[in-house]
């Protein structure tokens, strides 16, 4: 019975992960949009699976998304909260013909990132706790400097010497002030979308959809269709020059930053890993495309696994949350079960994005970009539309107008992400600005 039940443990790994992959290819369509009509529908059943085979599936399909999502952020130009930080230099890459060599330093990283969750967390288990217990009560603060270190990062600006000085402060302010103008509308919106139900409320669980991918994904799109935008022909080498420190450096500071971010509430991989190369004097682009790799998956499943450890059943993203609504995990053996499952998922996830690459890398170049794009864009608003509605549709035009503030003014993009810090931490910190704009 043990065997037998071990063997249904790793087909419904197997089962989430291939499921998760197939998904993940579609450009701006987030895991967790899918979890929550996979939750609905086991609900809708009965609840006749075996809880643990349900949990099981859902890793499989959130450790496969942070993996494979790699694809659509660097081929199809459409990243999401998390891969944004990572699109300048692996959209390079594409240009300069690296585009798989890009994708694969990606995956190096998270494959490490997975390994770091699987034998680390259950070593350290007992110092996360004590970690947690100190980090509770000023999580606010916290995340209050988090808020400050990224509207800070704007400075310094060097855009050389002008003749004319007032032309050059001109210039200089420019660009901080779009950066900061973006955070306040993103973080404005946040507030909205978080204090009242913009969208039908049969899908209040796909709030976030629309600003989402209108601040990251349509934005970034729209931008390639303005512009003169080519994908050249991709080399396709038989091992990436890379260096094993750069391999190292990459992954700890990744790893680092994912946990911070799976630890604090409204952080995201990309911020966690932004501030770790900040932290670990990030060592070129290699070493940055290796640490957001890892950033990313430690981050997503790291929350996870947090959330089945004995010293926590810590409460961390979306699916943690929504498996909370059928299981309690109570014991150990569940918590190892779950490791399991995370490393196996990881295994295979690595494989798939590797040769998604090397498929996308010798085809890709043969469609025309322009076509691609407005596919992709097409492709976006028909999933916002069949999950939000018309509502969602507005709210995403609204989020594209914010996200292209930025882009056009040579900003930092991380100011988009007020959209959830600003929310969170004001709830935190126990400040309502819902009575101020009217929306109770």
């Amino acid at each position: 019975m043990m065997l037998t039940y071990l063997l249904m443990c790793i087909l419904f790994v197997l089962l989430g992960t291939l499921v998760g992959s197939a998904l993940s290819m579609l450009p701006g369509l987030h895991v967790y949009n899918v979890i929550g009509f996979f939750l609905l529908f086991y609900f809708t059943m009965g609840l006749v699976l075996d809880p643990m085979l349900m949990v099981l599936m859902l890793i499989g399909m959130l450790v496969s998304y942070a993996f494979v999502f790699t694809i659509p952020s660097i081929y199809f130009s459409a990243p999401d909260d998390s891969t944004m930080f990572v699109l300048m230099p692996s959209q390079r890459y594409l240009k300069e013909k690296k585009g798989h060599e890009a994708v694969v330093l990606i995956a190096t990283g998270a494959l490490i990132g997975v390994m770091a969750i699987t034998i680390f967390v259950p070593i350290f288990m007992g110092v996360l706790g004590v970690v947690w217990d100190l980090a509770i009560s000023n999580i606010h603060w916290i995340i209050g400097a988090v808020i400050a270190f990224m509207l800070l990062s704007e400075f310094p600006k060097d855009f050389g010497r002008h003749k004319n000085p007032l032309h050059g402060l001109k210039e200089a302010w420019k660009t901080i002030l779009a950066g900061y103008l973006t955070f306040f509308l993103a973080g404005l919106l946040g507030v909205i979308t978080f204090s009242k139900t913009l969208i039908p409320a049969g899908h209040a669980f796909q709030s976030l959809m629309a600003p989402l991918i209108g601040l990251f994904a349509t934005s970034s799109i729209i931008l390639n269709l303005i512009s003169k935008y080519e994908i050249p022909e991709q080399n396709m080498p038989k091992s990436v020059d890379v260096r094993p420190r750069e391999i190292v450096h990459g992954s700890v500071a990744g790893s680092v930053g994912g946990l911070f971010a799976a630890f604090i509430p409204a952080v995201t991989a990309g911020v966690g890993g932004y501030m770790s190369s900040h932290a670990f004097a990030q060592q070129g682009d290699k070493s940055f495309l290796v640490s957001m790799g890892a950033s990313r998956v430690v981050y997503y499943v790291g929350a996870i696994a947090l959330f089945f450890l004995p010293t926590l059943h810590l409460r961390r993203g979306a699916l943690a949350m929504g498996i909370n609504l059928f299981f309690t995990p109570e014991t150990v053996q569940q918590f190892y079960l779950v490791d399991a499952g995370i490393a196996l998922a990881g295994v295979i996830s690595f494989f798939v994005v590797i040769y998604a690459s090397k498929f996308l890398a010798r085809y890709i170049p043969k469609v025309n970009p322009k076509t691609l794009n407005i596919v992709v864009l097409v492709i976006l608003i028909i999933l916002v539309y069949l999950m939000t509605s018309w509502q969602g549709l507005i709210i995403m035009s609204i989020a594209t107008a914010i996200g292209l503030v930025p882009v056009l003014f040579n900003s930092r993009r991380s100011h988009c992400l007020a959209v959830i810090l600003v929310p969170i931490w004001l709830n935190m910190a126990g400040i309502s600005l819902a009575p101020l704009l009217g929306l109770w």
